[in-house]
């Protein structure tokens, strides 16, 4: 322990130890929270764009598409 740390009544200490657990138990879930949030919102727009090329590629064959020629007869 520090100089400083032995000067203080014990009850100081846990009371300084429990403010940093305090803030390390908000902060910590808080952070994880807000990480799977960004990372549903990155995967649902990669879905997103994924499913709009696959459009985009469907409506473009589908415009490009060259009909049969007749039989010669």
């Amino acid at each position: 322990m520090s100089v400083a740390a032995r000067s203080l009544p014990a009850i100081d200490v846990q009371a300084h130890l429990g403010h940093y657990v305090a803030t390390l138990g908000f902060f910590v879930p808080a952070a994880i929270l807000i990480g799977f949030v960004v990372f549903a919102v990155v995967r649902d727009r990669r879905i997103s764009a994924r499913e709009e090329a696959e459009e985009a590629r469907q409506e473009g064959m589908a415009r490009e598409e060259i009909p049969t020629p007749p039989p010669d007869d």
